[in-house]
């Protein structure tokens, strides 16, 4: 029996069922969490178009894909944990994701906590920025 192999996001899905529709497809992410699960996915793929094309404002300010494609080729991505999303306090179009990426760089493991924001715009969410 073929073992199935899941997405990198940490979803019970392969990729092609999980963040490859948003990825490789024309489909958009459905919300802040399905986002931010895919630009992980996208990270560890080193797919730095996906990933510039998914930020707006502050995030997408000074971002040099060149440097983030290097990076994410360096490093050996080992897990996402998403921690909890909540919404803005008084933005419906805005919501957050706490996560924990575990990667290894140069034989030692990090721990990359964040949390992220997101923003509707258009009908399509976008990381904005970092807290």
């Amino acid at each position: 029996m073929a073992v199935k192999k899941l997405c990198p996001c940490g979803k019970d899905k392969s990729y092609e069922k999980c963040c490859g529709l948003y990825i490789e497809g024309d489909n958009a992410a459905p919300t802040a969490e399905a986002l931010m699960r895919s630009r992980y996915t996208a990270y560890t793929k080193a797919n730095i178009d996906y990933i510039q094309a998914t930020m707006q404002g502050k995030a997408a300010m000074g971002f040099d894909p060149t440097e983030a494609r290097q990076w994410a080729k360096t490093v050996k991505w080992k897990g996402l944990k998403v921690l909890r999303t909540f919404p803005h306090e008084t933005d419906s179009n805005r919501t957050y994701v706490e996560f924990v990426a575990t990667y290894m760089l140069e034989n030692k493991i990090h721990k990359l906590t964040e949390v992220s924001e997101f923003q509707l715009i258009e009908g399509k969410w976008y990381y904005i920025d970092r807290q």
